[in-house]
This record gives C-alpha cells, sequence and structure tokens, in this order.
C-alpha cells in the first residue's frame, strides 16, 4: 500500500473520535442493531497533522496495547473461568477466539469459554438462559441492551480500575454516553457503523449497467432500479427486499419523514400514513420487478451473508451494517462497493454504536470479567486481530494500531463513513421491546406481500405495534 494512502488512512483513524463527539445522543429512532448493529461508526477527516499522527502511533508503540501507559489490573491469583456469548459467523468467532487465546496467554488464571451463535438464534437462547439463571457471564447486546439492564452489572465502578477506558486519550466517551441508562454504564462499545448499501459492483459491469451514485432521492433510486431491471439477467433482481427483515431501515424512513419511531424525549411520532408510505414503497417496487416475489424473498431471511440474496446472486444492492461489508465480501467471488441509503427531506443517518460487551449480574467474577472486556476493546494486538468486523475501535489506541495495516475492505470502509458522516445525525434510543417490534414487524410484512392483509391493514397494524410496545 502506498504510504501516502497509510498516511491518509491513519489520519482518518485518529480524527474519528472527533466526529463521533459531535454526535450528542438526540432524537433519532433506532431499532436493534442487526449487527448492529452495528450498531456504528466514525472517521474522517482531512488537513490533519501528520507529525501529530507520527507521535500518536510511537505512544500506542511504547505503550504496547495498554491504554496510555497505564498498567492493567494484577492478576488475582484465583483459577477462575468465565463464559463468553457473542452473535455472528464463521470469521468472527475465528478472530474472537484468537483473542480469547490472546487474553488467557497474558492472564493465565482466567479460564474463557466461548460460546458463539449465529444470529437468528442467539436471542432466543440468551432469553431462555437469562430467565433461567444460566446466562454466560460476558454478553454481547445490540442497542437493545435496555430491555435487559435487570440482568446486567453497572460497569462504572470499574472505570480507572478493570476498565482504562475514562478519558478521551483512552476511549470515546461519547460511546460511553450510548451504554448509560438512568446514571449506570451497562454497554462497552464494540465499535461504531452505519447502515449501508452494499451493491455488486462485478455484477453491474457484465450488465453494462451504471454504477450507482450517493445522495440519490428515493424516487431517483427507485429510476435506477427500473434501469437495472433492464439489464440484469432473468430472475435477478436489481434490490434485495429489506422491506421489513431489516427495523432499522423502516426507522432510517420514518426519521426522514420528520416521524421519529422513537425519541430520547419518550415520544414516537409516527403516523398510519408514514406506515402506509413504507408500505406501498416496497411493495410497488415488487409490482415492478424491483425486488424479488415474496416466495424468493422468504427464501432469505437476510440475517447474513449466508441466508442474502446479494450473496447468493439473486439481487445487486442490498441493505447491510458497514461493518459486514468483510464477512459479505468473503462469502462472494464478486467485488462489492458500498453506497448510501436513498436521501428523504431530513437527514437521518446515525452513526451508531454496532455492539456492546456486558456482564451478567450474577457473575461470581465480576473484575475478571470487567479485565477482559477491558482487555478486548483496549489492547492493540487484540484490536489488529479483531479490525473492524464490529465496527472501528472506539480506543484511540487501537485505531492508531490497525489503521496502517488497512486492507482494501477497510479503505472502503473509511471511505464510505467519511461520507456518510457529512451527513449524520445523533444516535437515538432504540424503542422499548423492540426485539417483538422486529419479528412482529416481519410477520406484518410477510402477510401484506402475501396478500393475507391489505396494504391499509398493514399500515395500521405497524402503528398499532409502536405505540403499544412504548407503553409496556
Amino acid at each position: 500500500m502506498k504510504k501516502r494512502f497509510i498516511t491518509k488512512l491513519l489520519a482518518m483513524c485518529l480524527v474519528g473520535a472527533m466526529i463521533l463527539a459531535a454526535c450528542n445522543n438526540g432524537g433519532t429512532d433506532t431499532a436493534p442493531a442487526a449487527d448492529s448493529g452495528v450498531a456504528a461508526d466514525t472517521e474522517v477527516g482531512e488537513g490533519t497533522d501528520v507529525e501529530a499522527n507520527d507521535e500518536a502511533d510511537d505512544e500506542a508503540d511504547t505503550d504496547a496495547g495498554n491504554d496510555n501507559g497505564q498498567e492493567a489490573p494484577a492478576a488475582t491469583g484465583e483459577q477462575i473461568e468465565l463464559r463468553f456469548t457473542w452473535w455472528g459467523g464463521d470469521e468472527r468467532a475465528r478472530r474472537t477466539e484468537e483473542v480469547i487465546d490472546l487474553f488467557m496467554a497474558e492472564n493465565p488464571d482466567i479460564r474463557i469459554v466461548g460460546e458463539p451463535r449465529p444470529g437468528d438464534a442467539y436471542w432466543d437462547v440468551l432469553a431462555v438462559q437469562l430467565e433461567g439463571g444460566g446466562a454466560p457471564d460476558i454478553m454481547q447486546f445490540g442497542g437493545n441492551y435496555p430491555d435487559y439492564i435487570m440482568f446486567l452489572l453497572p460497569l462504572q465502578g470499574f472505570i480507572g480500575n478493570e476498565l482504562q477506558i475514562g478519558s478521551e486519550a483512552q476511549f470515546d466517551q461519547q460511546v460511553l454516553e450510548t451504554g448509560t441508562l438512568d446514571g449506570n454504564l451497562y454497554g462497552i462499545s464494540l465499535g461504531t457503523n452505519v447502515l449501508s448499501l452494499a451493491y455488486n459492483r462485478t455484477m453491474l459491469e457484465e450488465a453494462g449497467a451504471p454504477m450507482p451514485s450517493d445522495n440519490m432521492t428515493w424516487d431517483e433510486f427507485i429510476e435506477y432500479g427500473r434501469v437495472l431491471r433492464d439489464l440484469l439477467p432473468d430472475n435477478v433482481f436489481p434490490f434485495v427486499d429489506n422491506s421489513v427483515n431489516q427495523a432499522n431501515y423502516i426507522s432510517y424512513f420514518m426519521l426522514q419523514r420528520g416521524e421519529p419511531i422513537w425519541t430520547a424525549e419518550l415520544e414516537s411520532h409516527v403516523t398510519v400514513e408514514g406506515t402506509y408510505a413504507w408500505i406501498n414503497l416496497w411493495e410497488d417496487m415488487r409490482e415492478e420487478g424491483l425486488i424479488p416475489d415474496i416466495d424468493t424473498t422468504a427464501s432469505f431471511q437476510e440475517v447474513s451473508p449466508d441466508t442474502s440474496a446479494l450473496v447468493h446472486g439473486r439481487a445487486a444492492i442490498g441493505l447491510i451494517w458497514s461493518n459486514q461489508l468483510g464477512a459479505y465480501q468473503d462469502s462472494m467471488t464478486d467485488e462489492l462497493g458500498l453506497m448510501q441509503l436513498p436521501t428523504g427531506d431530513q437527514d437521518a443517518l446515525a452513526i451508531q454504536v454496532s455492539q456492546y460487551l456486558s456482564i451478567n449480574a450474577t457473575t461470581e467474577h465480576p473484575e475478571a470479567a470487567a479485565r477482559f472486556i477491558n482487555f478486548f476493546v483496549t489492547n492493540s494486538e487484540a484490536g489488529a486481530i479483531l479490525g473492524t468486523d464490529r465496527g472501528i475501535p472506539s480506543s484511540p489506541t487501537v485505531r492508531a494500531e490497525i489503521a496502517p495495516q488497512a486492507n482494501e475492505i477497510d479503505a472502503i470502509l473509511y471511505e464510505y463513513l467519511s461520507v456518510a458522516a457529512a451527513r449524520a445525525v445523533p444516535q437515538g434510543p432504540n424503542l422499548p421491546n423492540d426485539a417483538e417490534f422486529v419479528d412482529t414487524l416481519r410477520i406484518i410484512g410477510q402477510s401484506v406481500a402475501f396478500g393475507q392483509m391489505t396494504r391499509a391493514e398493514g399500515a395500521q397494524d405497524i402503528y398499532d405495534l409502536v405505540y403499544r410496545l412504548m407503553t409496556r
């Protein structure tokens, strides 16, 4: 990689915290991060002083993975075992297990037992474990962590001790705010990311289609889909049907209309007209052949690359979280690119925390669990292993470490986030009981698409669902 590109990329990384800090927590509604969801991320900057970046990099090397020269807490001497669960595919599991091994080599008194699960099974299993008292000590959550705080241990007491994340030099402080509820810190950010549209560059080139442009309006986006429809092979559609399999998309659409589903003031501004517009948008595209028929859609869950119509070559453009780009690209031989979501009347794209690590309130070893989380999010060697799989790291030291090693996918990611940051809005809270929102939204959407209810009935059901969940 050319030195000039590396220097620019490093500059973008080190300035990223400033972008995130500018996004104060506000009234954007977001449903639970799918990888997120991911959910969400930072990064960019032009004109950054190169010498300052070199000095920061030298400090990172001197600290050898510790936080700005502060020593990590001493080992307890007691041989203990901690269970750690997360969702994701095989590549995430490989990276995570490698970091676990690295931690155990440096902390021989602590054994970490990993319990990875695919995303479609994760929440059901975790719910049973939590209710039965058998949940792991360390758990990965999305933006839906507030629904689980009765099971979570407040973490603010560990800051300055086991958790070396108390200053901007150590960790982006704004992301700590997103993991805080009623004055208690429950989740430590694993990275930040943003919703994006991945497109199959190879497929479009072979079809002789123009590449997509950023900042298209919804009308321009649909017209672009019509162009693709006429050029793509039979049974290959312009867009993945993301009408209801990613709740953050409808949240984004409603916020564009000035109708956030859920705000920091604990209010909803959703209207039946808004939910009807959403359903009409997608059902009209289905009738035009811009998205798959419902039978094809139902065969792709869109919860991972393996279940994606994009990866299987049945669609050219699909919604993903930016940190998922590497996993999707690894599952394909065709080359992928990233484009922004269609624009509306208002900016609505939030740079958000992708996932959090939390500690089970019933763990017998809270200090050891906090030590592991600290290692996971602040150790430079661990950060280099994890890369951007869970989003852009929130530790400046880790960002400085991984930037010079950026591969082609990470370079695309940084560039995309630099563009997205220009129209980013503050990350907002999740709708209460949002796991139920996600599940029920899919049922409603499929019922409409299969003709089991009218569009108007589906719109009313989505509206009723929002207001029912917000009062529970």
